[in-house]
Parts: C-alpha cells; sequence; structure tokens
C-alpha cells in the first residue's frame, strides 16, 4: 500500500468506523418493523396498478393514495368492529341467561354420559375414562386460558404493527416514482430488464396477496355457511374469525372440528358430522388451493413448489412467510432469468 493511500485510509478510518456504527445502530433499532414494512410493500406492490388507474382518470395521485389507504384501514378494521360489538352481545345474552359453573356441569353430564354409553358397549373402565377426560379438559383449559392471555397481552403491538404496515404502503407508493429512479441508478439494469423486473415484482405481489385473500374469503365462507345451517354458531363472527384464522399457520380448519365439537355436545350428530365435513374440506383448501392459485399468473411456479415455500415460509417467518414464501418462489423462477440475462446477454 502506497504512502497516500495508507494517509488516506488514516485520516478517514474513524469516519468509515463512525459511518459503520450509525448504520449497524439504526438497522438495530428498525429490526422490529422489518416484517410489517416488508407487508407494506407488498400490499403498495399488489395495489399499485389501481392507483395508475385512479391517476389516469384525473385523480391527483396523493388523494388516490388517501382514499385508497383509508378504504383499506377501513376493510380491516370494521370485521374487527363487528367481531367486538357482536361477540359482546352474544357473552352478555349468555351471562344474562346461565352462569358458567351451571354450563360448565351441564357439557360434563353430557360428556360422562356419552363416555358411560361408550365403555358399556367398548367395555372399558368409565372411571378412568373420566378421569382422563378431566385431565384433558383441565389442560386444554389451561392452554386456551395462556393462549387468550397472550393474545389479549399482544394486542396493542399488533395494532401497532398493523398502523405501520399501513404507513408503510402508502409511503411506499407515494414515493414509486423515486424508488423506481434509485433503482435504475444503482441496479444498472438495461431499460427492457428494468421494467421486465419492475413489472414481474408488482405481478408477483399482487398474485401472492390476492391468492391468500381468496383462500381466506372461500374458507371463511365455506365454515360460516356450515355453522349458520348447522346452527353451532353466528354467521359473521364465525366468517371473520375464521377468515382471520386462515392466515395462522395451522388454518382454518380447526375452527369446523370446534363447531362440530359443540354438535356433538349438544347431541347433534348429523350437524357435528356435517361441521367435521366442512373442517376438512377447509384443510385440502388451505393445503392444496392456495399453492394452486399461487401458480397461475405470469411466472408459472409449479404447484409443488409453491406447497413448499409456502410450508417453508410460515415455518420461518410465521403469519408474514404465507405471503413472503411464495414471492421468493416467484421471484426465483421469474427475476433470476432476468438477473441471468443482465450477466449472459442472449446475442
Amino acid at each position: 500500500m502506497s504512502e497516500m493511500n495508507v494517509d488516506v485510509f488514516r485520516k478517514n478510518f474513524l469516519k468509515i468506523l463512525a459511518a459503520i456504527a450509525i448504520i449497524v445502530a439504526f438497522i438495530f433499532i428498525l429490526t422490529p418493523f422489518c416484517i410489517p414494512v416488508l407487508l407494506g410493500g407488498i400490499l403498495a406492490m399488489a395495489f399499485s396498478p389501481f392507483v395508475r388507474i385512479f391517476t389516469k382518470r384525473g385523480w391527483n395521485r396523493k388523494i388516490s393514495l388517501a382514499v385508497l389507504t383509508f378504504v383499506l384501514f377501513l376493510v380491516g378494521l370494521a370485521p374487527i368492529s363487528i367481531v367486538v360489538i357482536r361477540g359482546t352481545k352474544a357473552v352478555s345474552t349468555f351471562l344474562s341467561q346461565q352462569s358458567l359453573v351451571v354450563t360448565k356441569h351441564a357439557v360434563e353430564d353430557k360428556i360422562y354420559a356419552i363416555i358411560d354409553n361408550l365403555s358399556a358397549k367398548t367395555n372399558i373402565d368409565p372411571v378412568s375414562m373420566r378421569e382422563k377426560f378431566d385431565n384433558f379438559i383441565g389442560t386444554a383449559g389451561t392452554w386456551a386460558l395462556n393462549l387468550f392471555s397472550t393474545f389479549l397481552s399482544q394486542i396493542p403491538d399488533i395494532l401497532m404493527l398493523s398502523f405501520i404496515t399501513i404507513l408503510a404502503f402508502y409511503f411506499f407508493l407515494l414515493d414509486e416514482d423515486k424508488i423506481r429512479r434509485w433503482f435504475d441508478h444503482y441496479f444498472y439494469f438495461s431499460s427492457e430488464n428494468g421494467d421486465r423486473f419492475i413489472t414481474l415484482v408488482k405481478s408477483s405481489c399482487k398474485e401472492v396477496f390476492f391468492s391468500n385473500v381468496l383462500t381466506g374469503l372461500l374458507q371463511a365462507s365455506t365454515v360460516a355457511v356450515g355453522s349458520y345451517f348447522c346452527k353451532t354458531g353466528d354467521f359473521f363472527i364465525v366468517f371473520i374469525i375464521t377468515f382471520f384464522i386462515s392466515f395462522i399457520p395451522t388454518g382454518a380448519g380447526p375452527v369446523g372440528f370446534i363447531l362440530a365439537l359443540i354438535a356433538f355436545i349438544d347431541h347433534r350428530i348429523g350437524a357435528g358430522i356435517a361441521m367435521i365435513c366442512v373442517a376438512l374440506f377447509t384443510g385440502i383448501v388451505d393445503n392444496i388451493i392456495r399453492p394452486y392459485l399461487n401458480s397461475f399468473g405470469e411466472v408459472q411456479v409449479p404447484v409443488f413448489v409453491n406447497f413448499l415455500a409456502i410450508i417453508g415460509g410460515v415455518l420461518m417467518m410465521g403469519l408474514a412467510g404465507l405471503f413472503v414464501g411464495p414471492l421468493l418462489a416467484s421471484l426465483a423462477y421469474g427475476a433470476l432469468p432476468i438477473l441471468l440475462d443482465e450477466w449472459f446477454p442472449v446475442k
């Protein structure tokens, strides 16, 4: 190393070190918001064509973004409000009609009667069966209570992260042109491949987002209609809860099984069997139709690869993996050929 280079390095060493420390510290404090910002970016890419439609009709871009953001906010807020209002009313009605202790004993008596009937037919000791049932109820009750308590404690964080997702969605679309200029300046794509790459990312985000939403709506509609005809729950509450649960790794199937258990406890065997069929169908929707819908679009990703991407994304990232996993699969099949064409252009 020459004396001039050594002198330059010596004079700028602390500056470089300070710059690295600032960047690392800045990234560190933003780490909790990586997932909501990423989801906001996916939403922005998915809804970018709608903003373009509004602006082509003469709307101001900021007004279009404000309206779209407000509608998106209402779409997320309205279902939660319905669940809270109708759920509170249902609980109040239930508590005004009977006590929890009476209900608990009534349910236990029905279960004990079912156990006695099975024991008489199969020569199983009814006392041991009752003990196992009591242990199961105690364990399940503790687990449900802990789960509910954890959910309640996380509500402020969920609301904050949802708000950040909406903000990220707005500002990504607001600065879409600046982001595109930054992309062209630093990635050095050819004009044709740059347009292809951006178009591919937008279409992939749109396909991933809407395929997950459509799958959730199909699952929620199936379970809600089943519960309505089997008289195992309020249609709107079941629909909205099932829709949100469809984005959780367990899927919406457990909701159908819980409603089936309620029907069996009430000695409505036909309704219970019907709800089991509904639960099995929603499981098929979650594990087959979701990857199948994701495989349609501009990039043809095999259904099996999409299935692995969804499962892997959920295992590694939780709820966000439902969107990020298929998006990465789409980029692997669509973006990599564009990058290879940049490195090794076809003559």
